[in-house]
């Protein structure tokens, strides 16, 4: 990453020289010249870029990294309201797609070339049957958790060779741990950012709607229509709200087993999504309904609610930087809950 980090700099038409940052939290040093006036930047590389909510957490990093030479943020990719908002707390940051905003005194070297995301990276997490279901369920483990592979095959609804097969994949790319006698250890701050970026999403079918009541109101009627073997579970914005309430929920996904009727919940059909602010999906992937199941409250009501991951997941498909920093605050409660 870094090596790429150096050649965009380079390109820019910048001088720059990489030194090894010894006995330093930094990960390297390095020294950027352009028109006669030299820079050092303390680099500090990220598998990921941080939600938005987690930069004011990394102040501590930043002044250790300021005692050296100027705080700079490496990320695969940095979105230009992440980079606006890594700027405004004192950070340098560059990324593997050639942006980049580095700011030392008397300074500046800014550039932006790729406005969205690369393409995902080839899928390498296991698939077929029960993959997502297990994978999910690890994620759902509570700090000290350790699962074995006869429970993570009864959520998942497979076969114990065939859990056993996911797991020993899983093993094999580093996302979980053998604690032995059948047990797994899953590195929960890796698997859902390795589930997110790969996941390809719930597939099936959907409907558009739309609603003039609150679309609370609506996850109520919908839940009270759920039974066990007719699951309706209720995803973004709402049930995130219910979890961690961040933002006014303008859009509501709803996951079932059966086509329901519109007029039964008193939505009216949309003409696109464009339209909708009510989205019913018939998913292929039934691992979106969790097992146990997960209830949020709303008043004297309680509703089902999708896998956490996947509300996640729909989160940042529906896009948006108060949807990603919800996605950020969900994705914390989900790794941090007792």
């Amino acid at each position: 990453m870094l090596m790429s980090v150096v050649r965009w700099l380079r390109e820019s038409g910048l001088a720059v020289e990489d030194h090894v940052a010894a006995g330093s939290v930094a990960d390297s040093v390095l020294d950027v010249t352009a028109d006669g006036r030299r820079a050092r930047f303390a680099v500090w590389l990220k598998l990921r870029a941080p939600y938005p909510h987690e930069v004011e957490r990394l102040e501590r990093t930043r002044r250790e990294l300021a005692g050296r030479a100027c705080p700079m943020l490496v990320a695969p990719f940095v979105s230009e309201s992440l980079g606006g908002i890594l700027t405004a707390a004192g950070w340098s940051w560059a990324d593997e797609q050639g942006n980049f905003d580095l700011r030392a005194p008397g300074l500046v070297f800014r550039q932006r070339r790729a406005a969205t995301a690369p393409a995902r990276k080839p899928r390498s997490l296991p698939r077929g049957s029960g993959s997502f279901a297990i994978l999910r369920a690890l994620v759902r483990c509570s700090e000290n958790e350790e699962p074995g592979t006869s429970a993570l095959a009864g959520q998942a609804g497979v076969s114990q060779p065939r859990a056993s097969q996911v797991l020993h994949h899983l093993l094999e790319l580093g996302l979980v741990d053998s604690s032995g006698r059948g047990r797994w250890k899953p590195h929960r701050e890796a698997l859902p950012d390795r589930f997110l970026s790969e996941y390809p999403g719930p597939g099936g079918s959907a409907q558009s709607c739309y609603s003039l009541d609150s679309l609370l109101e609506v996850a109520v009627r919908a839940g009270s229509l759920a039974a066990p073997d007719r699951p309706v579970v209720v995803s973004a914005d709402v049930g995130p709200d219910l979890i961690v309430p961040w933002r006014r929920p303008s859009v509501l996904i709803l996951y079932t087993r059966r086509v329901l009727d519109p007029a039964s919940l008193g939505l009216t059909s949309a003409h696109g999504s464009e339209d909708a602010n009510v989205i019913v999906r018939l998913p292929d992937d039934l691992s979106v309904f969790p097992s146990p199941a997960l209830l949020g409250r709303a008043g004297g009501s309680e509703l089902p609610l999708a896998d956490p991951l996947q509300q996640v997941w729909d989160l940042q498909d529906l896009g948006g930087a108060d949807r990603a920093e919800s996605a950020g605050r969900l994705r914390e409660w989900l790794l941090t809950r007792p």
